[in-house]
């Protein structure tokens, strides 16, 4: 019998990520960039991206990349069969049986997710920030390769046992850009722990919500860095983030996982609506505002 010591939640839980080899099945994923090529590659309407935080066109490298990256694609109303491929992908059985054994949690609800195409350099951050578990720093996410990432590409990073670092809590009133400005000044002293893997097709990093990651530069365009993203919340949490509970939370299921989606599908409201959180989102008194309406809406549509 392994002592816990050699066991994936040890790790997890020592260092703040763990990575899972050859953990999702190669037909699987081919079906899904099959439908991702044919379908949504082509299409003409905006999407919602997680590296600008706007509906959006698709966007072309020179080598005919995606340069921008998709969030929520797992519920795309116009692009059914692509979303089944990834919804499989997130919810399959040896997903969840991974997501047990990193977390020692009988069950995770599958919160948001992404796709990269190409590279979009994402600044170094900790998830809590965004989304988190309640109380925080329960939520995990997955990193999963869709193809073998060249080097050349940019490769995702952590910052292995940066779970403990807290940059926010002596300032109540910091604001995203100053919180963004102290993650890179923190990477930038410690880059040497900077560690990031090399990532085979079908391989899957998992990381905890408080771990420091990022991208790593491109150094070669004609690379492609096709990846999913997910985050999971352990079941028995509730969901939020560093700032706020989100009790108006509305669960689907599909394989035996409970979904959420939170970014709807491009309509003009929505394309409005986000457009205005999008401006004021470094403005902390005003997300306090918008946050404390949230709750107040959430409670009347519950009958609290």
């Amino acid at each position: 019998m392994n002592n816990r010591a050699d066991t994936p939640q040890h790790y997890y839980e020592t260092n703040g990520y763990y990575l899972w080899q050859n953990l999702i099945a190669a037909d699987t994923i081919d079906e899904l960039l099959r439908h991702y090529q044919q379908d949504v590659v082509p299409a003409r309407k905006p999407f919602f991206r997680q590296n600008s935080s706007r509906y959006e066109v698709n966007r072309f490298s020179e080598y005919g990349h995606v340069t921008q990256s998709f969030l929520d694609i797992h519920q795309f109303r116009d692009h059914l069969e692509f979303s089944r491929c990834a919804l499989g992908i997130y919810t399959s059985a040896a997903v969840r049986g991974a997501l047990q054994a990193v977390t020692g949690f009988e069950s995770c609800n599958l919160m948001q997710t992404m796709l990269f195409d190409a590279n979009t350099e994402t600044w170094p951050h900790q998830d809590w920030w965004y989304l988190d578990s309640v109380p925080n720093g329960n939520l995990l996410a997955a990193w999963i390769a869709l193809e073998d990432i060249d080097e050349r590409a940019g490769r995702f990073y952590v910052l292995p046992k940066s779970h403990t670092v807290d940059l926010h809590s002596d300032t109540p009133q910091l604001s995203h850009s100053e919180w963004t400005q102290r993650m890179r000044a923190y990477v930038s002293a410690h880059a040497d722990e900077v560690h990031a893997p090399a990532l085979k097709k079908g391989d899957v990093l998992f990381w905890n919500s408080r771990v420091i990651h990022g991208s790593l530069p491109t150094k070669d365009r004609r690379f492609s860095r096709k990846s999913l993203t997910a985050h999971y919340l352990p079941s028995n949490f509730a969901f939020g983030n560093l700032f706020i509970e989100k009790k108006w939370i509305r669960y689907k299921e599909h394989a035996g996982m409970k979904y959420y989606r939170n970014q709807p599908d491009y309509t003009f409201f929505n394309r409005l609506k986000y457009g205005i959180k999008t401006s004021v989102y470094d403005s902390p008194r005003t997300i306090r505002e918008l946050r404390k309406l949230q709750k107040l809406v959430s409670g009347f549509r519950d009958g609290l």
